[in-house]
């Protein structure tokens, strides 16, 4: 288990590292010249000196424009390393850190709040779907789960800002909060914020649930048509014992590996959804660095969901053992008792205590 986590974190490590190298580079790469660009811009705003625009590209992004590349280089990845991503160009004053701690939050309440909801909503129904194929309720279901998950949630997003916030004034469209709500652990402002969160986090939730319920359709339809499903059946078993052990834990496995992956990505917001809500969380302030070429806010954007989702990773593969005994080494899976297909060995399962007269 050393060996195993060890080997995890440092390819997390590598790729964190990999990435931050590949940002260094990007920005000289990119049309134009990030800091090119920039020195142009304090260039033609006049009233200062070289040393003076060199000193303010240095801050903006952490490195010294000239100088040889590997000093700058080492510079940028030491920097990249402390969290000092330089400073917002677009937003003078802040730091790319300050602005992504001041963003973090929103999108984990919206985009946190809707991937739960979503993925349990889509567990739920993939499961009942799967469990009665040639019911109406399943052959509808699955056209209905079809549909919204090939929707974009931007097109459910205007929808729902046209018709429920436009028309219908059930609930606002744009903001984190009301403008008289004072901030602060209180019930008006607490319940502003929720107001404001419902219409973005429906707006995720009915495209996401869909292709969480597809998923664990497939899954579960997968593992119904099982050997050891059948033959845990044919010995007895309880459906109880047979839908919990053998066919609700293996069809759960793709969902976790998919959820971890997802919280992974949820760091990097929704930047549809932000914008067309004006919600400022990280993928708002994504969307407006790329527009507005601020390259700063974008670049510790990238790094943030990298080292998100690299945790996310390495989260799971550490939990996955938990919930799958098979990915176990061949020779403790033996030890234990488990067999290729997950099942317990012939003798475990013919406890007589567990069988039961079909």
């Amino acid at each position: 288990m050393v060996s195993f986590l060890a080997k995890r974190l440092a390819l997390a490590v590598v790729t964190i590292y990999i990435v931050i190298t590949l940002t260094f580079f990007m920005v000289r790469l990119m049309p134009g010249n990030a800091m090119s660009y920039l020195e142009s811009q304090l260039t033609a705003q006049g009233g200062l000196s070289t040393a003076e625009i060199a000193a303010k590209v240095q801050e903006a992004y952490g490195v010294q424009a000239s100088g040889p590349l590997w000093q700058q280089y080492l510079a940028y990845v030491g920097h990249a390393f402390t969290g000092n991503f330089g400073t917002s160009i677009i937003n003078p004053g802040q730091t790319v850190l300050s602005v992504i701690a001041g963003a973090l939050p929103w999108t984990l309440l919206v985009i946190g709040l809707a991937l739960l909801i979503s993925f349990t909503i889509g567990v739920v129904v993939g499961t009942l779907i799967a469990a009665f194929p040639q019911s109406a309720l399943a052959k509808i279901g699955t056209g209905v789960v079809s549909f919204l998950a090939a929707v974009p949630n931007y097109i459910v997003a205007l929808v729902l800002i046209y018709v429920v916030a436009d028309r219908g004034h059930l609930l606002p469209a744009s903001g984190p909060y009301s403008l008289t709500a004072t901030p602060g652990w209180n019930f008006p402002f607490v319940g502003s914020v929720l107001q404001h969160a419902i219409l973005p986090v429906l707006s995720y939730v009915i495209v996401a649930f869909g292709s969480w319920a597809l998923t664990m359709k497939g899954s579960v339809s997968t593992i119904l048509g099982a050997d050891y499903v059948r033959t845990g059946e044919a010995w007895g078993l309880s459906r109880r014992r047979v839908t919990q052990s053998y066919i609700g834990r293996n069809a759960m496995l793709p969902m976790v590996t998919n959820l971890g992956l997802s919280l992974g990505y949820m760091f990097g917001g929704s930047v549809f959804i932000e914008t067309f809500f004006v919600y400022p969380g990280l993928g708002y302030y994504l969307i407006q660095s790329v527009n507005e070429r601020d390259y700063s806010v974008m670049m510790g954007c990238f790094i943030l969901i990298t080292v998100a989702v690299v945790v996310a990773n390495l989260i799971v593969d550490l939990v996955y053992p938990l919930v799958d005994p098979r990915i176990m080494s061949p020779g403790r899976a033996r030890q234990k008792g488990l067999t290729v297909s997950g099942l317990a060995t012939e003798n475990q399962v013919a406890d007589p205590a567990e069988r039961s007269v079909a």
